[in-house]
């Protein structure tokens, strides 16, 4: 027999009493007294009076749930024999299901239902594949409750035998090229179980994937699935007519107000003229929206406005303020409390250029920050000039650096990557000591790959970002050196009250001798995402009392962590590792704890009591947030 689209579930009960009582919401002049006495009065000769006969095949009237001491008890009840997938299915798709609780059923609507039951069942068990079910309803009026019984025999489901699909260009000619890629991703495949609701997805997606590249037109002109139930095999036949072979046209903006039209223009990744692509129109949408300027932007090409061939674009923005300024508190078992003063302008000299200053004040560390953005260009770029003053005070050694920065920082999907060039001039101080300094000029990149479920709230997926810098004597350096570091993160959720976070590091620096390295490239580990139980920090090269970096670092960290709620839950971990002159002097120590995970509307915020088994000493580590 063959069938375009395969009669789908019955509708649900609420949908039905809908209906019903659209109906049923014109009363005759006869009867508008006895439904005003049963809604003022709620008596029961009044709902006696109101009540209709039922046509034959007729759903029950939704008069009033709660119809005196009837409505308490089911009138009936319902057993379905049949295998479990296939008995729920039932369950949500039978009328006798939905209206075993209404308590002013009448005999004979309760009969009607019951001989409802196997036309119904039959079209649930045709939408998951069955075609030769044998199905028995029965009523047993001698128990009290009735009971309906549902006897279902469902037999041998009905697999795809073939799968053809055809494809008509703009000029009506077959692309069989075209047909064969959306075959390779055909969803309902030969030898499968045919189901309804997949084959009614696998053209969608078939479609959708046809308007996301370069047709927006597309459409199905015509689809058969021939099932034959002797042989219990379906043959499935789809022809698609691609529509025009659309290109992008004209671009209008609306909305623009502080910012120049460059702005949006510079981001567009097509030229006019260019083969119309969904995933392009995607692309440019996303671009605005994480460009900075914008609250929200839309992208559409509405065929209806076609002219021609020529598809025009309209972008629709809503402008972010042009000036922001954010103050913050808070506090970190690292650095100590913390006072934080952001000022932005995103349209700096009325040319789009953005400036972020940021001003921290931690208790061992300060900073101010200045960030000069360029307009993100079409190739997905940001070019940005960076200057940075820092001081910090940290076991024993003292540190202040100025820092000038270029930068192009590119996000490509799940992959960041950024090329920088940095100049660093460092001067350090060991308690006591005399002042040192270091400078050098670096190259460098950054990749980072990004696979999580969430950004702010991660329970599964990883993240893998390696970095390699360096400088020369020949170039301004002070020493000539590699820097290599390579950092992962495991999110592994066993279930949604289980989660289990592994986490590594490993860094080192290629070079003769650390002097002349500027110590923010090289390493020092111990505290809050690094090794607990030891202050920040703190592990290193012990030089004259204080602690400085080496040119080695390897940590590991395994934490369990089980939600007792949904945004509490209690961690047990183990970290190890430690930073050294060298991998052949690194002797990792280990630090364990029990903690407590809060998710907070701002992000996860961890309390840990954690210990240092080569110091002996036990530490309460706190931290706000999970550095990416």
């Amino acid at each position: 027999m063959p069938i375009d689209s395969l009669q789908q579930p019955p509708i649900d009960s609420a949908s039905r009493r809908a209906c019903i009582a659209r109906r049923g919401a014109v009363a005759r002049p006869g009867r508008v007294l006895p439904c005003l006495l049963m809604l003022l009065l709620g008596l029961p000769w009044a709902a006696r009076a109101a009540a209709q006969p039922v046509r034959a095949g007729s759903a029950p009237q939704a008069s009033a749930k709660a119809v005196g001491p009837a409505a308490a008890a089911p009138r009936y009840t319902v057993r379905i024999d049949a295998p479990a997938p296939l008995r729920e299915a039932l369950q949500r798709g039978l009328d006798i299901e939905h209206w075993r609780d209404f308590g002013s059923l009448h005999e004979q609507q309760l009969r009607e239902l019951v001989d409802a039951v196997p036309r119904q069942a039959r079209s649930v068990l045709e939408a998951l594949g069955y075609f030769s079910p044998r199905v028995q309803a029965e009523l047993d009026a001698s128990r009290h409750p009735q009971l309906v019984l549902l006897k279902v025999s469902p037999g041998e489901p009905t697999h795809v035998a073939s799968v053809q699909l055809v494809v008509r260009g703009p000029d009506g000619r077959e692309m069989p090229g075209l047909a064969a890629e959306l075959l390779r991703h055909w969803g309902l495949r030969a030898g499968g179980v045919f189901v309804s609701a997949q084959w009614q997805a696998a053209k969608g997606d078939a479609l959708l994937r046809l308007n996301t590249r370069r047709y927006a037109g597309a459409r199905i002109a015509a689809s058969q699935a021939l099932v034959d139930p002797a042989t219990r095999q379906a043959r499935l036949t789809v022809r698609f007519d691609t529509g025009p072979d659309y290109r992008f046209g004209a671009m209008s903006i609306h909305g623009l107000h502080r910012y120049p039209a460059s702005v949006v223009r510079s981001l567009v990744p097509w030229s006019p003229g260019d083969a119309y692509s969904q995933a392009q129109l995607l692309q440019l949408q996303a671009r605005l929206q994480n460009s900075g300027y914008f609250a929200n932007a839309t992208v559409a090409a509405p065929v209806a406005q076609a002219r021609g061939d020529a598809l025009p674009v309209t972008v629709d923005v809503v402008e972010q303020r042009a000036q922001q300024i954010a103050v913050g508190i808070g506090y970190s078992s690292n650095t100590g409390a913390r006072t934080q003063f952001d000022y932005a302008d995103l349209n700096l000299f009325g040319r789009a250029l953005r400036l972020d200053t940021k001003l921290r004040l931690d208790t061992l560390q300060q900073s101010l920050d200045a960030t000069l953005r360029l307009p993100r260009r079409a190739d997905g770029g940001d070019y940005s000039i960076d200057a940075q003053v820092q001081h910090s005070d940290i076991q024993g050694l003292t540190t202040r650096s100025q820092t000038l920065g270029l930068q192009r920082h590119r996000i490509d999907g799940a992959v960041e990557s950024v090329e920088s060039l940095q100049f660093i001039n460092e001067q350090q101080q060991i308690s006591g000591g005399g002042v040192s300094s270091s400078m050098a000029l670096m190259p460098g990149y950054t990749w980072t790959r990004r696979r999580l479920d969430s950004a702010l709230d991660p329970r599964r997926g990883n993240l893998l970002s390696v970095e390699i810098a360096g400088g020369a004597r020949a170039l301004l350096s002070d020493q000539d050196f590699v820097r290599l570091y390579l950092h992962g993160l495991q999110y592994v959720e066993f279930d949604r009250r289980n989660q289990l976070l592994l986490r590594g590091e490993l860094g080192d620096v290629l070079s003769r001798s650390a002097d002349g390295i500027p110590q923010q490239e090289l390493f020092r580990a111990g505290g809050v995402g690094s090794v607990r139980g030891y202050a920040y920090q703190s592990l290193g090269v012990v030089q004259d009392g204080a602690v400085v970096g080496g040119r080695a670092l390897l940590t590991a960290s395994i934490e369990g962590v089980h939600w007792v709620a949904p945004r509490w839950g209690a961690a047990v971990f183990v970290d190890a590792g430690n930073a050294a002159d060298g991998f052949r002097t690194l002797h990792p120590v280990v630090g364990y704890g029990v903690g407590v995970r809060w998710r907070s509307p701002a992000g996860l915020i961890s309390v840990d009591i954690a210990h240092g088994r080569a110091t002996g000493a036990t530490r309460l580590e706190f931290n706000a947030g999970i550095s990416f």
